[in-house]
């Protein structure tokens, strides 16, 4: 929070704000220690009056925290009865009915049966319980009750909340929370309830003094910092939304500040100048005018960006993002042979054996069939000790002008003639730590030019909040050699006759000389392993070669199952998410994905890339136990609807988290990204990263202050990123 959490007043331990004990609970249940890490947890939602039991964010287990009225009570017989025990009376439960003014939901109690005499229809109560289900319906379980009288003041209580209001300041505490306009909701943790951690944070707000403005200007429509830190947590009568569009605005401004301040410091690094050769024509137009297949208009116009940035003497920092199959690798090798035009070589880092291996191959066959010079040596893990000393050599010396490779070009063994380009393929799946280790590697001080590319493209927002200091480029046409993929959902336990559908169709595509896929979510387990899904294809197929291939086999089994299914010898591919990328067979024209609701909308989108590449249409079942009108299902089915990658990336910003942006996490909403919503919130991030760019100009060092709780090391991960 631009700072904030930096300054000597949210360091502030909480044992010096509140009681100690208290001080423990929070420390032992959030992890936070200062005032400015507990005020950092917003409440989950707030309940206006009518508002409380909207309970359709949560899931079963989850703690509810509700401003109810009794609607009706039921007793049990047992209740009435004089001879019965209070251990018999506390087996049937209290059948209460309640009701926000919009919901009406069943809250059974058990073990208080006096309530029977406290509670009637129209009694107001305060509610602390568990979301469950019975029958289908939610109701409220495990429930801690506090009658509200008609005066405003707690009455009778159980559970927690008797606790809570013994002694006159719990009461008088919790009688100011139940008068405000809006109860904040918080998720509970173990040992410390929602409507305690908010009773906490009421009691540091009282203590903390008014904070001054961090910035100079802000946008107008928005409430002052010391404000919206407050409404945040405790709205008055118009609700929370200001006071959260602020924070989210502080959010974007403070990570926008970080990047402008990374993309000034790239600014100041040298690179490699590696303009095109004037003189003649040089490799790049050599290979250009013999290619099978004209350039798209997409695929040119990249190309120019790149070229024109490797004519730089600053380091190129782009993002290559385009739709699987669209022609990214071919563009990123004329750009190699720029670079090796004026004698530098080029690295491309590839996350797998089998990608890394496709990669050489469709490089030197393009270089060979076209009659260009230039050495591509591969360097992976699981090569022979006289095969990686041969390529290490040639690496050094500087025979070899493009290096493809896998993780094993990161290690401290391997040094570089001249490195002018790095170019990293399927970037997601590295981590920021690794991706960086290249770019310290060039020739006398020298920066390399980075380029990375994805085929899971990235939504505006995101590529603006990871990657604000790499230049963007997209590739969204395809290679007239690409057809459509039909994609149709199947719905296992739903349709069993769809699944046997899909199996006949797979038959008649192998009958007709085609290969298809078969992709398991694991490798090893009960059910839907690839071991499974083998004996499941090869009874489903009779008569049919059948191959299988996972991460766990060896590369010479690896090599030998995907040459069986190149050539022929093997119709269907059973495989796990190791054929996720690279993997190219145009022959495949179909593909069967095993429990698709396991997998992420990008990882689906990749792997129905491997289909539709020869020149004939594709098909892809993607096989589900989900039911009809479920959350999963209605992914899979959107998913299914398109085949456009930049409109399944607003999909996914939609229905996941996203990385850690400043930290080694690659999922999940952390550092720098706790408020903002990538999928909603793109005006906002705009204006931060204008309102950034302008102030990182005009007065650098204030730009810095404000970012003091990104650390040095936090913000080396932006640059790496």
């Amino acid at each position: 929070m631009l700072g904030w959490l930096a300054t000597a007043t949210a360091m502030t331990p909480l044992k010096d704000v509140l009681e100690p004990k208290a001080a423990r609970k929070i420390k032992e249940s959030l992890g936070a220690s200062s005032v400015g890490e507990l005020l950092s947890h917003l409440p989950q939602r707030y309940a206006a009056q009518g508002h409380s039991l909207n309970v359709d964010y949560a899931q079963v287990g989850e703690s509810i925290t509700a401003v109810v009225e009794v609607v009706n009570v039921a007793k049990h017989q047992a209740h009435e009865q004089q001879n019965v025990t209070w251990k018999d009376k506390a087996r049937y439960p209290l059948r209460v009915t309640v009701t926000d003014g919009v919901r009406t939901m069943p809250m059974p109690i058990f073990g208080q049966a006096w309530l029977g005499n406290v509670l009637h229809p129209g009694t107001r109560l305060l509610v602390l319980g568990t979301l469950g289900e019975f029958q289908g319906q939610p109701q409220i379980t495990n429930a801690d009750v506090l009658v509200i009288g008609a005066d405003g003041q707690p009455g009778a209580a159980t559970g927690k909340l008797k606790k809570l209001i013994d002694g006159a300041d719990g009461m008088a505490e919790l009688r100011g929370l139940l008068a405000l306009p809006f109860l904040p909701i918080h998720r509970g943790r173990k040992g410390l309830s929602g409507i305690l951690m908010a009773l906490y944070i009421r009691r540091v707000l009282r203590w903390l003094p008014r904070q001054p403005e961090p910035l100079p200007e802000y946008p107008g429509a928005l409430p002052g910092f010391d404000t919206a830190l407050r409404e945040a947590h405790f709205p008055g009568p118009d609700g929370p939304m200001a006071a959260l569009n602020r924070l989210k605005y502080d959010e974007a401004l403070e990570l926008q500040l970080a990047l402008a301040l990374r993309r000034a410091g790239n600014a100041e690094r040298v690179a490699p100048e590696c303009p095109p050769v004037g003189d003649g024509p040089g490799r790049v137009a050599k290979l250009e005018s013999h290619l099978p297949f004209e350039l798209t208009r997409g695929q040119r116009l990249v190309h120019e960006d790149i070229a024109r940035d490797l004519s730089r003497p600053t380091p190129m920092n782009r993002l290559l993002q385009g739709e699987v199959g669209s022609g990214k690798t071919v563009v990123a090798l004329l750009g190699m042979l720029q670079v090796l035009d004026v004698g530098r070589q080029s690295v491309l880092l590839a996350p797998t054996e089998v990608l890394a291996g496709q990669h050489a191959r469709t490089i030197s066959g393009l270089l060979d069939d076209a009659g260009v010079d230039a050495k591509v040596v591969l360097l992976t893990g699981s090569m022979s000790v006289g095969e990686k000393r041969a390529a290490l050599l040639d690496i050094v010396s500087g025979e070899a002008g493009i290096i493809v490779g896998t993780h094993a070009l990161l290690s401290d063994g391997v040094e570089f003639f001249d490195l002018g380009l790095v170019v990293i393929d399927e970037q997601h799946r590295f981590g920021v730590r690794q991706r960086d280790r290249l770019r310290e590697r060039g020739r006398d001080g020298m920066t390399p030019h980075v380029l990375v590319m994805t085929a899971t493209p990235i939504p505006r927002t995101l590529a603006m909040t990871v990657f604000g200091d790499l230049d963007v480029s997209e590739l969204k046409e395809l290679p007239g050699e690409r057809q459509e993929v039909k994609t149709i959902v199947v719905p296992t336990v739903e349709k069993p006759t769809w699944e046997a559908r899909a199996w006949e169709v797979i038959k008649e595509q192998v009958d007709e000389g085609h290969r298809a896929f078969v992709v398991s979510p694991r490798i090893l387990g009960e059910g839907e392993s690839v071991e499974d899904n083998f004996d499941l294809a090869r009874r489903n197929l009779p008569g049919v070669d059948v191959g299988f291939l996972h991460g766990r086999m060896s590369p010479e089994e690896k090599g030998a199952a995907m040459a069986d299914f190149v050539s022929g010898r093997t119709s269907v591919l059973v495989a796990t998410t190791v054929i996720e990328v690279g993997v190219n067979v145009p022959e495949a024209t179909v593909m069967m994905i095993r429990r698709a609701e396991s997998y992420g909308v990008s990882q689906l989108h990749q792997l129905r890339g491997r289909i539709g590449r020869g020149g004939l249409p594709g098909r892809c079942f993607m096989c589900t136990e989900t039911w009809s009108n479920t959350p999963e299902r209605a992914r899979l089915e959107a998913i299914a609807e398109t085949n456009d990658g930049f409109q399944l990336a607003e999909i996914d910003v939609r229905t996941r988290k996203h990385g850690d942006v400043l930290g080694e996490g690659q999922s999940g909403l952390t550092a720098g990204l706790g408020l903002l919503n990538l999928g909603e919130d793109v005006r906002v991030i705009e204006r931060a990263r204008k309102d950034a760019a302008k102030l990182a100009a005009s007065d650098p060092d204030f730009a810095r202050r404000l970012t003091y709780d990104i650390t040095d090391e936090e913000a080396g991960f932006l640059d790496r990123s």
